[in-house]
């Protein structure tokens, strides 16, 4: 008689083939909706998202034998003053004329400054369309600087005086607006 070693197959008990029947039904389970379309043959989507999970390794870092060497500093760029051209004081506001007179066909005009009281200033009247100018020297007032009679004759009649007065200091520039004689007779 032959002798084996071999053992007898296990029987399968209910209990083992109800848990093996029940993994089968719920893999057919959830198998089913992936495979379910709609009626019009395009499948649904799936009503939550799956998120998938990708393991990387980290990728090693090469080691080298000489260090870095440390990065220069950018040296920051300091504004440097500029020079201007001229030295004009800046306009600091109007001249406003005073008087405008025609006495025996010369133009005598005087003006003043507001709001800067200085002597010294120049008090220059222009005539538009000629030439011609007349200068006065500044004196100072209470809040104001005073430009005394200027006058000088003008080619032209005095219907067609046109004029200007200009003043001009260490620390102030100011230009009355173009103004005319208003005829007294």
């Amino acid at each position: 008689m032959i002798r084996s070693n071999a053992r007898p197959a296990p029987r399968l008990g209910s209990t083992t083939l109800r848990f093996w029947f029940a993994a089968i039904a719920a893999v057919g389970v959830l198998a089913l909706p992936a495979c379910a379309t709609t009626v019009g043959g395009a499948a649904e989507p799936s009503p939550t998202p799956t998120a998938s999970r990708t393991a990387t390794a980290p990728s090693p870092t090469p080691v080298s034998a000489e260090p870095e060497p440390e990065p220069t500093p950018t040296p920051t760029p300091t504004p440097t003053p500029t020079a201007t051209a001229t030295a004009d004081p800046p306009y600091n506001g109007d001249v406003l004329v005073v008087t405008a007179e025609d006495i025996e066909g010369r133009l005598e005009v005087t003006a003043m400054v507001p709001g800067v009281s200085e002597d010294g200033g120049s008090c220059r009247l222009e005539l538009i369309g000629e030439e011609t100018s007349a200068s006065a020297t500044s004196t100072a007032g209470n809040g104001v600087t005073y430009c005394g009679i200027m006058s000088l004759t003008p080619q032209a009649s005095a219907e067609e005086w046109r004029f200007r007065v200009h003043y001009e200091s260490a620390s102030t520039r100011a230009q009355s607006a173009i103004s005319s004689v208003e005829s007294t007779r």
